[in-house]
């Protein structure tokens, strides 16, 4: 039965039938096919571990990843926002301390991450359809940031790698759904600083392959009527900027530390 599988998941990891996506001391993703309700699914399974004595001291006092992902897509599905759909959030916990924990989600079929489907299926059509098609990619995309905002919530890392892109059946629409969901809550008010970190989280990682004007018109999606206030244009822009800068200055900062003590 799954649900029995579910409390050996390290049985389910090395079936051979599961694809490892990611496999790293904190986290471990894989990908595999189940019968459930006398239907054949794809699914994903994302395993938290308990990687240290601190954590599993501190973990009584705390919900598990599985458990805020569970929540997080809750509230989602809430706002009417898309994302996988949750199947089963699993702990192993030994006198109260978590042993490790597991989230189970539908596959999105179809989907691609927004930059793979910007560079798959936008950046390699010409002429008026690309243009109209990246345009309607780039409002859907703004269209997505202003609702999370609108309704005060917040994914602690809204990076392109964790928002997948389906086109829709009629061709002409796509849908957006949200990935990795354990960092997902609503805020009593959505500071303008989470705001910014939020873009600036997509700027970082879709941006690179996006021009100044179309980055514009994004923000300008995104801002709506607020857009025609040069003021608070001027200032979200250079928010933007300056916390990417600072972003890639830490990193580098971290890349260079580690490259001496490798020495």
């Amino acid at each position: 039965m799954f649900v029995r599988a579910l409390a050996e998941t390290d049985s389910l990891f090395d079936d051979p039938a599961c694809q490892i996506i990611k496999d790293q001391k904190k986290i471990k993703v894989g990908r595999f096919t189940r019968i459930i309700a006398g239907r054949q699914r794809s699914l994903y399974i994302k395993k938290y571990n308990a990687f240290s004595l601190r954590f599993r001291l501190l973990s009584p006092l705390v919900e598990s990843g599985a458990l805020r992902s569970l929540r997080g897509a809750n509230l989602l599905q809430e706002g009417r926002i898309a994302t996988a759909k949750p199947i089963a959030a699993v702990e192993n916990r030994y006198c109260g301390m978590l042993r490790y924990s597991c989230f189970v989600s539908e596959e999105i079929a179809g989907g691609k991450t927004v930059d793979a489907y910007w560079l798959e299926n936008i950046r390699q059509r010409n002429g008026r359809g690309g243009f109209k098609e990246g345009r309607a990619f780039l409002r859907g995309l703004a269209s997505l940031f202003h609702s999370l905002h609108a309704q005060r919530i917040y994914h602690n890392d809204l990076k392109d790698a964790n928002i997948l892109v389906v086109k829709n059946s009629d061709a002409e629409s796509m849908k957006y759904f949200l990935l990795d969901l354990e960092g997902v809550r609503r805020c009593l008010r959505l500071s303008e600083r989470r705001r910014i970190k939020n873009l600036v989280q997509l700027y970082r990682t879709l941006g690179r392959y996006v021009s100044s004007s179309e980055r514009v018109f994004f923000l300008k999606c995104y801002l709506g009527r607020s857009f025609e206030n040069r003021k608070l244009k001027r200032k979200l822009i250079e928010g933007v900027l300056i916390g990417a800068r600072r972003v890639d200055s830490a990193k580098a900062r971290v890349n260079r530390a580690r490259g001496v003590y490798r020495a």
